[in-house]
C-alpha cells in the first residue's frame, strides 16, 4: 500500500509551486485530479515540447495525475468543481486572493460543503496582497537575489521560492491531514512565495539581527576557507573547509603550510582569498581532483547539471526513473525521500488537456445527457 493511497487531491494550480506539490502527492499514491481551464496551462507549451501541448515541463510535473478541463466561469463548470471538492481530501489552488470566491469556490463556501477538506492556497504574497509575481520577483523583494554575498544580484537556475513553497505546501498538507485524524476537520492553508523566501534565510536573518545588536559587521557566508575558486581551465572548485582538520588538509593540498594558522584571520580575509585564488588558478579542475584523489576534506568540483546526472552519487540515489507510454520512453526525476516500507512510483504519464474529463464526470454520477449539456454550455 502506498503512503497516500485513498487520498483524493484536486490540483487547480497553474504554475510550478502547486504543480510540484501535486506531483509529489501523486508520486506517493494520492489520486490527483488536475484541473485546467479549456485553454490549458501555459506550461504545456514551454519549450521544449515532446508533442504539441505536452512539454517536458508538463510531462515531469504533472505525472501521476488525471486531467480534467473545465470552465469555471460557466455555472455548470463551477458546480462540477464543487462536486469534486465535496468528495476530495485536499484542494490545491494557485490563484490570486479572491478570484475563486467569484465562482463560489472560496474556502468558506467549500468548507460548508466538505468540512474535512484541506484547502491549500499558494500565492505570491499571501491573502492580503494582489501583486502578480514570479519567483525572480519574489526572491528579489525578499533579499535573496544577492546570493553571491558581495552585493551582486544573480538569477538562480532553481526557482527557490517556488520549489520551497511547493515543499511547504506538501508539509502543511501532511500536518493538516494528520490533525484531521484527531479533530475530524480540515482547514485552510495559506502558503506564499514571499514568506517562503524570507523563512529560508533564517540563518542570515539571525546573523543580521545579532550584528545590529552587537555592533559587529555581518559576516555573510563567504570566507577564504568557504568559497568557490576558478581553476586554470575556467572550471571551479568549492572549498568548504570549515572544520580546522579540513582546513589543514586543504593547506597541505596547496602546499602552503604557512596558511594553517590563518583560518580565522578575518582581518586579512581579502588577501587570503586572493592568494588562494591565484594558487587554485595554476591547475585545471581535473589536475586538482587527481591530487585530491580519495581524500575527503570538503573540496569538491562544481559540476554541470549533465555531469551531476551522470555521477556516481546520482546513480546510488536511484532517483532517475524511466517509464514507457504512448509517447515513447519518458525520463523522470523521482521522489527524494526514501521510506523503509514504501516508495514513490510513476504509474501514469501527464494527461493531455481534458484527457480524463468524461471518466471523472462518470465517477461523479454525470450521465451522457448531463455531459452533453455541459459541453453545450461551454463548461467542459
Amino acid at each position: 500500500m502506498q503512503l497516500l493511497e485513498g487520498i483524493k487531491v484536486v490540483d487547480f494550480s497553474k504554475w510550478l509551486p502547486g504543480q510540484y506539490c501535486g506531483m509529489l502527492l501523486g508520486d506517493y499514491g494520492a489520486d490527483v485530479i488536475k484541473i485546467e481551464d479549456l485553454a490549458g496551462d501555459a506550461t504545456r507549451k514551454f519549450w521544449p515540447e515532446k508533442a504539441p501541448g505536452m512539454s517536458y515541463w508538463h510531462l515531469m510535473l504533472n505525472r501521476n495525475k488525471r486531467g480534467v478541463a473545465v470552465n469555471i466561469k460557466k455555472a455548470g463548470g463551477a458546480e462540477l468543481l464543487r462536486k469534486l471538492l465535496a468528495e476530495a481530501d485536499v484542494f490545491l489552488e494557485g490563484f490570486r486572493p479572491g478570484y475563486l470566491a467569484r465562482y463560489g469556490l472560496d474556502y468558506e463556501t467549500i468548507h460548508k460543503l466538505n468540512p474535512r477538506l484541506v484547502y491549500c492556497s499558494i500565492t505570491g504574497f499571501g491573502q492580503n496582497c494582489h501583486k502578480p509575481a514570479h519567483d525572480l520577483n519574489v526572491i528579489g523583494l525578499a533579499g535573496l537575489n544577492s546570493l553571491d554575498d558581495v552585493g551582486g544580484a544573480c538569477v538562480s537556475e532553481v526557482q527557490v521560492s517556488a520549489i520551497g513553497s511547493g515543499l511547504n505546501a506538501l508539509s502543511g498538507i501532511a500536518m493538516a491531514l494528520l490533525a484531521r485524524e484527531r479533530t475530524g476537520a480540515g482547514q485552510w492553508l495559506d502558503v506564499n512565495l514571499y514568506a517562503t523566501a524570507l523563512s529560508m534565510q533564517v540563518t542570515g536573518v539571525s546573523s543580521l539581527w545579532g550584528c545590529k545588536e552587537t555592533g559587529d559587521k555581518p559576516f555573510g557566508r563567504i570566507a577564504h576557507y568557504y568559497n568557490i575558486y576558478r581553476t586554470k581551465d575556467d572550471r571551479f572548485l568549492t572549498v568548504g573547509t570549515i572544520e580546522p582538520k579540513f582546513w589543514q588538509r586543504f593547506c597541505d593540498l596547496l602546499e602552503c603550510p604557512e596558511l594553517e594558522k590563518s583560518q580565522y584571520d578575518f582581518a586579512h580575509g581579502k588577501e587570503l582569498q586572493d592568494f588562494i585564488a591565484a594558487k587554485i588558478a595554476t591547475k585545471t579542475q581535473a589536475e586538482w581532483l587527481e591530487l585530491i584523489g580519495g581524500a575527503e576534506f570538503c573540496v569538491t568540483p562544481v559540476c554541470s547539471l549533465d555531469e551531476a546526472l551522470q555521477s556516481q552519487l546520482t546513480e546510488q540515489e536511484h532517483i532517475l526513473q524511466e517509464a514507457e507510454c504512448d509517447l515513447g520512453t519518458l525520463r523522470y526525476m523521482g521522489g527524494p525521500v526514501k521510506f523503509s516500507d514504501a516508495q514513490s512510483t510513476i504509474s501514469r504519464r501527464a494527461p493531455y488537456l481534458g484527457e480524463h474529463t468524461k471518466e471523472v464526470l462518470a465517477d461523479l454520477g454525470y450521465d451522457a445527457a448531463a455531459v452533453a449539456a455541459l459541453q453545450e454550455e461551454g463548461a467542459i
